[in-house]
């Protein structure tokens, strides 16, 4: 979406046919505000773009209504890209909007957020095993890169950037010894010390001694 202070006039055509029509985004820009559309920019990327589903399953309506009832996430969202290196505060507002997004509004951490939906996925009193059928697209996404993206698109119109390597601290890549760019796949722990309990460790423990078993063969 162009901003308000755009002296281009962009048009969006949508439909077919009798359908069909131009929606006229620069006066669309201006009724809603430049920090209005700041947000939108950082909410589209946040969201997954239009070519990845960063949030299965939860549409964009809905998240987009909690985002107008919560003015201080807003501007988390129009903070986004404003600098190469994510700042914590930032960060930390948009965990607890994407607790909200998943209905967890008394939560505000991720690691919490992925505990609560993992534990309603497989089950309250089942575990976790290689058999499970679990759908694990359906857990909140991570967000290393995501600042990256957002500030690229804040400086489309910028010829040349002096900005941060996406393989640089805190970009969400990192250069392997032939040059080849890799995602930052955990930062962490793999997994949160309160799911330990939900893996069945018994698949694995079975393995080990079939395999103990081949070598002594």
């Amino acid at each position: 979406m162009p901003t308000p202070s755009s002296k281009l006039t962009v048009y969006h055509d949508i439909g077919s046919g009798k359908h069909r029509q131009l929606i006229n985004l620069s006066d669309l820009a201006v009724s809603l505000g430049e920090d209005y559309c700041a947000t939108l920019l950082g909410m589209y990327v946040f969201s997954g773009e239009d070519c990845a589903i960063a949030f299965k399953g939860k549409g964009e309506n809905g998240p987009l209504k909690k985002l107008e009832k919560h003015p201080r996430v807003r501007k988390a969202f129009r903070q986004l890209g404003e600098e190469w290196n994510l700042k914590s505060h930032v960060l930390k507002q948009l965990e607890e909007f994407t607790c909200l997004r998943y209905g967890q509004d008394r939560e505000s951490s991720m690691d919490g957020l992925r505990v609560k939906v993992l534990r309603k996925i497989v089950g309250e009193d089942e575990k976790l095993t290689s058999k499970s059928k679990i759908d694990l697209a359906r857990l909140p996404p991570c967000h290393s890169a995501l600042n990256h993206r957002v500030a690229l698109y804040k400086r489309a119109d910028e010829s040349i950037l002096e900005k941060s390597k996406p393989y640089d601290d805190g970009q969400g890549w990192i250069r392997t010894e032939d040059g080849v760019l890799e995602p930052v796949w955990s930062c962490g722990a793999a997994l949160p010390n309160s799911l330990v309990n939900l893996l069945d460790t018994g698949d694995r423990e079975d393995e080990k001694e079939e395999e103990e078993e081949n070598e002594d063969g």
